[in-house]
């Protein structure tokens, strides 16, 4: 399989210079930055793991820019990242789970994946609700494909998309994520939001004063547009967080995607006791709360795993051997071209990513040292 340098409906790229670097060097100095910042060793290695994953399938967006941003918020004080995670509400396979206005979503996202988990094992299924954003949904799909369970999660975001006929951005962008296991084949793992396109790459356009493609957007009188600036608040720059006066578009941009990004925002907030989306955001009168909820199936429940597992081998087998159009070398499925980059990326020990964001991380390791010293 021919692995391009970018995963499927990654439109963008951020610009700049490359640099190559050591992968293991990469995650040691994030690793030990985050413990500097309050973290424990394995959580921080979770943490750096998962945004150098992105890195690695050419995703610098969410990537080490997001990671060095994470890091710095921590030093700051703004997210805690030895918080207590808690069990609040449970009944049977459910539960909510919440450690705080200021804990870390990856580490409170985690915990409610490992609780859904625990509970499937019990009941065949559990159900877990996280007060905290997930923000990046693979890793724990992959935490519940590795205790051989089907994962499922929804997650609320802020509000940068109108209702179906409306124009005043009220939704978030609904992302969404499944984790399928396989026998032979790497797992499905499905991250993704219900609307054309994330809303990161509409800001990349914006910052390069570039065009994205025709259909992902509506300015805020309801009009199509190709101009990232007319989704964007005018000074959003300024203000430093994403504030949306357009709207981006429902998958299909009809009513059966608008509907499918009401149910996320609605469920999201219900099944969390959480914001709903459009109290969500800088614009906010008080502090808000996002959600995510949790859903992992424990294959056992439905019959012998391995059989099971066998099942969705031959799922991907027979799609993969179906004709393919000109031009076409493979026909992939969901998560392979990602999961491909990453495999690739570890054997090498090697992450290319922009010079800027490697210089802002050894900017930041370079104060830890000269603090360690002094």
């Amino acid at each position: 399989m021919s692995t391009p340098t970018r995963t499927a409906g990654q439109w963008w790229d951020t610009p700049g210079e490359r640099i190559e670097v050591s992968l293991s060097q990469a995650r040691d100095r994030a690793t030990e930055l985050l413990v500097a910042a309050g973290a424990g060793r394995s959580d921080a290695q979770f943490i750096a793991d998962v945004h150098l994953a992105k890195a690695l399938q050419g995703d610098h967006e969410r990537g080490v820019g997001m990671l060095c941003l994470q890091i710095r918020a921590a030093q700051a004080g703004a997210v805690d990242l030895a918080a207590a995670v808690q069990v609040v509400h449970e009944h049977g396979a459910t539960a909510v789970v919440d450690g705080g206005p200021r804990a870390s979503g990856k580490l409170v996202c985690r915990e409610a994946m490992a609780q859904a988990i625990a509970r499937a094992r019990t009941h065949g299924l559990g159900w877990v609700s996280a007060r905290a954003a997930g923000e990046i949904l693979t890793p724990y799909m992959e935490q519940a494909v590795q205790a051989g369970m089907v994962g499922m999660a929804l997650m609320q975001s802020l509000p940068i998309v109108a209702p179906h006929g409306g124009v005043a951005p009220l939704l978030g962008n609904a992302p969404m994520g499944w984790g399928i296991p396989a026998g032979r084949h790497a797992p499905i793992i499905v991250d993704m939001s219900l609307t054309q396109t994330s809303a990161k790459g509409v800001e990349r356009a914006a910052a390069e004063n570039q065009p994205v493609p025709a259909g992902f957007l509506q300015d805020a009188g309801g009009h199509p547009t190709t101009d990232p600036r007319a989704f964007l608040d005018p000074d959003w720059l300024q203000k430093g967080k994403l504030v949306a006066q357009g709207s981006l578009l429902p998958i299909g941009a009809g009513h059966k995607g608008y509907a499918l990004v009401f149910v996320v925002g609605l469920l999201t907030s219900l099944l969390t006791g959480t914001d709903f989306p459009w109290n969500l955001g800088p614009q906010a009168p008080r502090p808000q709360r996002i959600g995510t909820v949790f859903l992992a199936l424990d294959l056992a429940a439905f019959g012998e795993p391995a059989a099971l597992q066998a099942r969705v081998d031959e799922f991907i087998d027979r799609l993969r051997r179906s004709p393919r159009k000109d031009g076409v070398a493979d026909i992939l499925y969901p998560g392979e071209r990602s999961q491909a980059l990453r495999r690739q990326g570890m054997a090498r020990d090697r992450l290319e990513l922009p010079q800027t964001q490697w210089r802002e991380l050894a900017a930041m390791w370079d104060e830890l040292k000269k603090g360690a010293g002094s």
